[in-house]
């Protein structure tokens, strides 16, 4: 059976940070990084980075989103840094 985890968030209280990323009103927690850690079956780590792979941040489909071991790496592969 499928987890239903962007429809549990959308169904709690969030609201959209100045950055554009949605957050949960009271603990200011990121939607995303909440949905990926449902995904994955356990609490990312402070270093980790979930990107938006359409690069829309308000799309929290756990399809939509990859985590990434630190920013470099994640600057590395999708981003073109070094």
């Amino acid at each position: 059976m499928r987890k239903r985890t962007g429809s549990v968030a959308r169904s709690r209280k969030t609201y959209v940070s100045k950055k554009g990323y949605r957050k949960f009103k009271g603990s200011g927690k990121l939607v995303h990084r909440w949905v990926e850690e449902k995904k994955l079956g356990r609490k990312l780590k402070p270093n980790e980075v979930v990107h938006h792979k359409d690069g829309n941040p308000l799309n929290n489909s756990p399809n939509n989103l990859r985590v990434y071991r630190n920013q470099s790496e994640h600057m590395r592969r999708e981003h073109g840094g070094s």
